[in-house]
């Protein structure tokens, strides 16, 4: 079961490697901030394997749900933010 989490793991981290290079390459700002949000959510998964992974779910569960919530209102921010930015222009 320990390799399952692992590779589960693993495949979370890389496809945040590749979300990652949206946002750093991303042709507009839409898909960064895109990528921002699905860097949020694969964390939030990374969060609940690694939880199952050492038998603690129950912290990580709260530790995932209030960076959930973190991050979605980041992302919140930034789009209000860049949309200001680009009606005044």
């Amino acid at each position: 079961m320990t390799w399952l989490f692992l590779a589960i793991a693993v495949a979370l981290g890389l496809t945040m490697l590749l979300s990652f290079f949206r946002v750093l390459r991303g042709p507009t700002v839409f898909d960064r901030l895109t990528g921002l949000g699905l860097i949020g959510t694969k964390t939030m998964a990374l969060l609940l394997v690694v939880g199952f992974w050492t038998e603690r779910i129950e912290i990580y569960v709260d530790i995932a749900m209030s960076y959930g919530l973190l991050s979605f209102v980041g992302t919140l921010a930034l789009a209000r933010y860049f949309e200001q930015i680009g009606g005044s222009e």
